[in-house]
Formats: structure tokens, C-alpha cells, sequence
């Protein structure tokens, strides 16, 4: 009986023992999870606390892998609230955004502020250098386009390359350790995903940045609404693309609120070409063999089936040959000229020059494109009617044009008689140095080099001594026609709206290192093509030069 109770007894000890060992390791293990190092281990097995940086996107550059975008930068900073990063913020940062960012301090959760030009460096900060999408002076809005608040492209290149500029930037954003409470913890190293750094890859232009600029600054002063459009005239490469007003991609409301359309690409867009088209009047005749002497005694109008059609120098310039009426811009002459070719001849000469047919850049596939207008042609059955051929024969009546579509006359001209495919995209990058994918446009012939040589003289007379002598480039020459397009269309005033143009190349004269440009400038409502648009090819030819000068000194 004794033995049976001793044996109860330590069977008693036993277990209590055990359950004593049991709360003991329970208390342990209750202590070592509450302890700052095994908080760290539970907290980098869970997801931690986020802080979005940025988000990147892949580059637009120019033709010479100079950025586009991403060109302007600005410190973030990723702020972890404790008493070093508070005195750092206190010290560092001025005005209102001290005030903000230390009232976002008292939340105690790690946040993202933009702390300005210079970083701050303390514990629980930091840094990152992140490049605004774009400028403030933002060169060829109206090609680049811009994203939407989800940041995928609206319009432009951001749209129609949007899928393979948002595969090529990432999400960039900290990682804080939190412990068990889910408190980040201050003593952790946060992990940094993702480079604030602008992406190598991306979208290459034909556009050259630098052309882009001049065009920008010569014109914008002058030319309250139109278009300006540089094309290397052997390639159709686009160099330089503009119109005006231009807008800011970081101000879309204001844009769209704007009563003059600052978003419309005027350069897209069609209008009346006037005296420009008569260079694709004498093209035709001459490939039909009529001789450049050719003349009409031009008294100031001209008597089409009843109607006058007025040369603008109602005293008249009397007998002009083709030579004589392309440097005067002579109307009665080029509906005389018109009537001997006749309306077929010229509307199949206009369609080679690309006349009546929208110029479309494809993106990253065949269903993304920018697109320009298409402008309008007369019919066959149109130019039957001898009123419409003399509206026709000048450029005026049913025709309308792009000034994309005048540059890539001019081009053919300027080039001994290809037509040209305008391209605005070279290619694409991985490594911001080499193109991928460059597509290359054949070229057709569409005049006889006598033909075009015969033009080009004659555009060269027109700069020399005729309507266009204030667009004479100060040196190199030039070839070029002026135009003052009617409209139809009245101001307030009861006043015809009446378009400036200038279409021209230069170098006139063969110089080896120079690249042939043409310049195709519009100005709405100017009036007076060789008083207005004239001096602005000059200005932008002058400059040019100038950069082609420094870039081979180099």
C-alpha cells in the first residue's frame, strides 16, 4: 500500500514537472518573438509596407539618341518618420514644404515626398532621382503626344508605341520591414525595387532634336497659327515637325479649354494651297514636252466662260513665259498653262507627288498609326468644267493639302524627280545607342531629272529675283515658292481669310557636307507669302546651317 501511494506521488511530480517545462518554453518562445531580431524574421517574411517612387516608361528619342523625354529631374524622397529624418526634413527643406511634409510625419508611416532639386541624407530617407515625363519647354508635343493619369499614351507616339513603352519601364517603389503590429521597423534596411533611372530602351524619331528647337524658336514668335515641317528632301525623313500654337503635355485642361485649339496638329491638317501647286502645273506640262517658253500676255485676269479670274497684279505683267510667271506667281498665265495640259495630266501629276493621299506612321503594330489628312482633289468629271480646271490650274478651288504633302512636292523637285514616303520613326532600342528595325522607303521616279532640273532653276529664280527674295538663306541659296492661298472663308470684319506659304529647299548650290532640306512653312490668315512666310524659311535655313557648321567641326 505504501509503494502504491510513492509510486502516485512521483507520477504526480512527474507530470506537474512537465507541465511547469511546458508554460516555461511557452513563455520563451512568447519573449523571442517579442524580441527586435525575431521581429525582423517574422517581418521580412511578410509582404513589409509599400511606398510607390515612380513608375518609368521607355525613352522617345531623336534621330541622334537624344532624349526626348525624361530630360528634367527632381529629388523624391521615401521618408521613414523618426527623430533623425524629422530634423533632417526641419532643416533642409524651406516654406510650405517642410510644413506639409512634417505635418504627413506625425502619421508615422513611411510616405513619398518631393523634397525639390537637392536630396536630404539622414537616417530613415531615401533618395531618388526621378526624371518628369516631360519638360517644361517641351520640344514636338503635337509627335510625342502624352500619357493619361493611368499612364498609357493618349495621343502621339505614347499612343501608338504604348504597349512597348510601358513594357520598358517598371514600377519603382520601397519596401519597409514591419513587425508583428505591422509597424515599420526603423532599425531594418528597406528594399529598394526598381531603377528611378530612364530607361535605354525605347522608340527612335527621324526628328532631330536640335531642328526640332530651331524650327520652334524661329517661328514661334511669328506665327500665331500654322505649321512648319523640315524634311531631308533624298530620304522624306521628317526632321523637324511643328505647329502652332503648340500646348503643354502638363497642362492638358488648360489645352483643351484653349479657344485657338493649341492641340490641333496644324501640320496634319489640310488647307488651301494656292500658288505652291502651280510648281505640280508646270511638272505636268513639262513632261507633256511644252516648252518653257510658252507665254500668255497676262493683263491682270483672265476670261474663263464669262467668269474674271484676277492675277494678283491687277495692272497685269503683261507677256510672261513659265520662268517669268513661276517667279511672279502669274494666275492668268497658269490657267492658260492649264487649259494646254489639261485637267487629267495635272490631277495624275499631283497623285504621284502624294496629292489626295493621307501620310500614315505606323507604331508597333499595322492598326496603330498617326495619321495626317488626306486633303481633297477634283474629280476627272470636275476639271471638265473649264471654271473648275482654272481654279485648279493655281491651286485653288476643291484642292486642299497638308503641308506634309507640299514638302513631299517640293522634295520630289529637289531631289532630280522621286516621290518620297515622309517617315517619322526610325526604329526601335534596347541600348540607347543602337537602332533596331529602321525601315528604309524606296523611291519612285515621277518627272524626268530634265523636268525637275528645269523646276529647280525656276524655284532658284523665285528666291533670286522674284516673289520669294526675302527667303534667301544668307548663304548656300535657295529654290523656293511663295503662295497667298484664298480661302473661301471671312473674319469678323467681313475680311478673307488668306493663307502664307513658303515651300523650299536649301542648299541651292551643291555643297558636299551640306544636307538638302526642304522647309514647308504656313502661316493661317498671313496674307502675304513672300513678305510673311518667307523671312521664317530664312531664319530657319540661317540656323541650320549654322548647326550643320558646328557638327562637322566636330
Amino acid at each position: 500500500m505504501h509503494t502504491n501511494i510513492q509510486s502516485m506521488y512521483i507520477r504526480i511530480v512527474a507530470i506537474f514537472s512537465a507541465i511547469i517545462i511546458l508554460f516555461s518554453l511557452c513563455i520563451i518562445r512568447i519573449y523571442s518573438l517579442t524580441s527586435k531580431e525575431q521581429l525582423a524574421s517574422v517581418a521580412r517574411g511578410q509582404s513589409g509596407y509599400k511606398v510607390d517612387i515612380t513608375s518609368t516608361r521607355g525613352t522617345i528619342y531623336d534621330c541622334n539618341m537624344q532624349r526626348f523625354t525624361d530630360t528634367e529631374e527632381n529629388c523624391v524622397a521615401s521618408i521613414l518618420p523618426c527623430p533623425e529624418s524629422i530634423q533632417a526634413v526641419a532643416t533642409g527643406i524651406n516654406g510650405e514644404e517642410r510644413i506639409q511634409i512634417l505635418n504627413k510625419m506625425y502619421e508615422n508611416k513611411p510616405f513619398a515626398a518631393d523634397i525639390g532639386s537637392h536630396p536630404i541624407y539622414s537616417k530613415g530617407i531615401e533618395n531618388f532621382h526621378v526624371y518628369n515625363r516631360y519638360s517644361k519647354n517641351m520640344l514636338a508635343p503635337h509627335i510625342i503626344g502624352y500619357c493619361g493619369s493611368d499612364g498609357n499614351g493618349v495621343s502621339g507616339i505614347e499612343k501608338i508605341w504604348n504597349k512597348y513603352l510601358s513594357e520598358s519601364g517598371e514600377d519603382v517603389y520601397v519596401r519597409y520591414a514591419v513587425d508583428a503590429t505591422g509597424s515599420p521597423m526603423e532599425d531594418e534596411i528597406p528594399e529598394i525595387v526598381g531603377s528611378s533611372e530612364p530607361p535605354k530602351e525605347g522608340v527612335v524619331l527621324t526628328l532631330d532634336k536640335d531642328i526640332q528647337a530651331i524650327v520652334e524658336d524661329a517661328a514661334k514668335s511669328s506665327i500665331e497659327k500654322g505649321a512648319v515641317v523640315v524634311m531631308e528632301t533624298d530620304t522624306g525623313k521628317i526632321r523637324a515637325c511643328a505647329s502652332f500654337p503648340d500646348y503643354s503635355p502638363n497642362n492638358i485642361q488648360s489645352a483643351l479649354n484653349d479657344k485657338n485649339s493649341p492641340m490641333i496638329n496644324r501640320a496634319f491638317s489640310t488647307y488651301s494651297v494656292g500658288s505652291t501647286f502651280k510648281l505640280a502645273v508646270a511638272a505636268a506640262a513639262l513632261e507633256q514636252g511644252i516648252s518653257t517658253d510658252f507665254g500668255v500676255n497676262c493683263v491682270g485676269g483672265r476670261d474663263v466662260n464669262g467668269r474674271i479670274f484676277y492675277c494678283h497684279n491687277r495692272a497685269g505683267h503683261r507677256w510672261v513665259t513659265m520662268q517669268q510667271a513661276i517667279e511672279k506667281s502669274c494666275n492668268p498665265y497658269f490657267i492658260a498653262l492649264g487649259q494646254q495640259v489639261g485637267g487629267d495630266a495635272i490631277l495624275s501629276m499631283a497623285q504621284k507627288m502624294g496629292f489626295g493621299e493621307s501620310t500614315q506612321f505606323i507604331g508597333e503594330n499595322i492598326s496603330e498609326k498617326l495619321e495626317s489628312k488626306a486633303g481633297t482633289l477634283p474629280t476627272t468629271n470636275d476639271l471638265s468644267d473649264k471654271m473648275e480646271l482654272a481654279n485648279f490650274s493655281f491651286g485653288q478651288g476643291k484642292l486642299t493639302s497638308t503641308p506634309i504633302q507640299v514638302a513631299c512636292m517640293i522634295s520630289s523637285i529637289a531631289n532630280g524627280g522621286y516621290k518620297v514616303t515622309p517617315s517619322l520613326i526610325e526604329g526601335t532600342t534596347e541600348d540607347g545607342t543602337t537602332i533596331k528595325n529602321a525601315t528604309n522607303y524606296g523611291a519612285n521616279r515621277i518627272m524626268s531629272d530634265t523636268t525637275a532640273n528645269i523646276l529647280n532653276n525656276m524655284m532658284i529664280s523665285v528666291v533670286e529675283q522674284g516673289s520669294g527674295t526675302q527667303g534667301k538663306p544668307s548663304e548656300g541659296g535657295a529654290g523656293g515658292k511663295t503662295a497667298s492661298a484664298q480661302t473661301g472663308i471671312y473674319d469678323e470684319n467681313g475680311d478673307e481669310i488668306v493663307h502664307a506659304w513658303f515651300a523650299g529647299y536649301f542648299p541651292a548650290e551643291n555643297i558636299p557636307e551640306r544636307t538638302k532640306y526642304t522647309v514647308v512653312v504656313l502661316v493661317e490668315g498671313g496674307e502675304f507669302g513672300g513678305q510673311i512666310a518667307s523671312p521664317i524659311f530664312k531664319n530657319i535655313a540661317d540656323k541650320i546651317a549654322i548647326l550643320e557648321k558646328s557638327r562637322n567641326q566636330l
